[in-house]
């Protein structure tokens, strides 16, 4: 993915230098960048020159990727025209300063507010690649989804109430069934189409993870279908770190969707 501005070949004799670029900098905000030099030990220019040094800063994911021949993962990220990317940085500046919504109530979700939360998930299945359902869930599934949460523990609901209307909802739910996942949850979010932008979220995720924090939880995950830059500004804002880019994962709408995963470190002892 770097691209060189003139042709690598013999000059006269002269070392060809290609200045360093920065297209992956999306996980480097706040730290120093690094620098990876890809010596290529081969003969290509003058006699006597035999080393080309590429100077460039890289995303590590995209290294390893390259460093073990893993080619085919390359093209799916490929695939997203720069400002398109909803990995890359630049996509992702205008959500970071939404405000924190004074207006809405977060408590604990309970059987009246089932309704509102279904309708708001089924709005995201049916109209959008945020949720890998295909087909709305009844409220029979609904009810059934809800018995895995209690009001304490690892596995909780929130709910940000607008008055009498339900705003949105977070969940930490088991990340996978068997015992040995159990400090791990996996967390989602689903905002009512009208209050997306207007700091719910920012709400339902500050306080669910201030209530995890006295639980044994030792790492929260999530996974986000690409693109989606507002929930990837939102997890990055609550300390979110991507470690993973899975591709082509899910099928919906007649195409398939890569899935960024995120991770959040908790201070749960073994």
């Amino acid at each position: 993915m770097l691209e060189l501005e003139r042709p690598i070949g013999d000059l006269g004799g002269q070392r060809l230098e290609q200045p360093a670029r920065f297209a992956f900098d999306h996980l480097f905000r706040d730290r120093p960048q690094p620098r990876v030099i890809d010596g290529i030990g081969q003969p290509v220019a003058a006699s006597g020159l035999t080393e080309l040094g590429v100077d460039f800063d890289v995303d590590p994911e995209l290294l390893r990727l390259f460093a073990l021949g893993g080619a085919h993962s390359v093209p799916a990220l490929e695939r997203h025209a720069e400002e398109l990317d909803p990995i890359h940085d630049t996509n992702c500046e205008k959500y970071t300063k939404c405000v924190i919504n004074a207006k809405v109530d977060v408590r604990p979700a309970s059987d009246t507010d089932l309704e509102a939360i279904n309708d708001i998930y089924n709005h995201y299945v049916v109209e959008t690649h945020i949720t890998f359902d295909v087909e709305p869930m009844s409220m029979d599934e609904r009810r059934e989804w809800f018995t895995h949460y209690a009001t304490t523990g690892r596995h909780r609901v929130l709910v940000a109430a607008d008055g009498d209307q339900v705003a949105g909802f977070s969940s930490s739910s088991r990340y996978r069934p068997k015992p040995g996942y159990l400090t791990s949850v996996e967390t989602s979010i689903y905002l009512a189409p009208d209050q997306v932008g207007k700091g719910a979220g920012a709400r339902l995720y500050g306080e669910l993870f201030k209530l995890l924090e006295g639980e044994d939880v030792h790492r929260a995950y999530a996974g986000i279908a690409l693109p989606n830059p507002a929930s990837i500004a939102l997890h990055e804002r609550f300390g979110f770190k991507r470690v993973a880019v899975y591709t082509e994962q899910g099928r919906k709408f007649g195409r398939y969707w890569d899935v960024a995963w995120f991770e959040k470190p908790f201070r749960a002892e073994p």
